[in-house]
């Protein structure tokens, strides 16, 4: 009698799987974060939204290596970091059809608004300090929706190794116990 046996999934594709899940959190925190520049509740969702992502990549992590493989720390990691990148992804479209076709300047309207008050010039004076007043002002002035996607992208990879490495290094701490059920089972078709 030849039972139906689950064919084990790949990190690849179990990473795929996780990032529908994280990619949707995380464009919905997004979305929530632009929107809730002038409502701090939207804007909080957001946040909610990007925790609740997080924490999908780790209950995805324990997921696999409870179900599918015991994984050691490096694995975790990088399922975790494949997992981000596909999110990444996935939300870089979402953002961009967002920018593209909703938005209406309203984000970059929002940020020249912002970048005019006194305190954000002086901070910016504080941290570029050797920038005259004038450079900062036309680059500042010269931010487009290609250079703001650009940013996001670097910015969504780089912030996808932190929270990688913690949250691989918080999944990979339970130590899983080998199934005793199936291992009689197999040991006694070998007989």
């Amino acid at each position: 009698m030849e039972e139906n046996k689950l064919q084990p999934i790949s990190i690849v594709q179990a990473a795929s799987q996780m990032a529908i899940t994280v990619g949707f959190l995380c464009s919905v925190s997004f979305l929530c974060s632009v929107r809730g520049i002038n409502s701090p509740g939207i804007a909080t969702i957001g946040h909610l939204a990007g925790l609740l992502a997080i924490y999908n990549i780790y209950r995805g992590i324990l997921k696999y290596r409870f179900l599918v493989q015991d994984i050691p720390f490096f694995k975790c990691f990088v399922l975790a970091l494949l997992t981000c990148i596909f999110a990444g992804l996935l939300t870089n479209v979402v953002q961009y059809l967002y920018f593209q076709f909703f938005d209406k300047g309203f984000f970059l309207t929002t940020l020249a608004t912002i970048m005019e008050k006194p305190e954000y010039k002086m901070m910016m004076k504080e941290i570029f300090a050797d920038v005259p007043q004038s450079q900062l002002d036309n680059a500042l002035q010269q931010v487009n929706i290609q250079t703001l996607m650009a940013q996001i992208i670097i910015f969504n990879i780089m912030l996808s190794v932190p929270v990688s490495l913690i949250t691989a290094a918080i999944a990979s701490i339970p130590k899983v116990k080998k199934n005793t059920t199936n291992q009689s089972e197999q040991n006694t078709e070998n007989q």
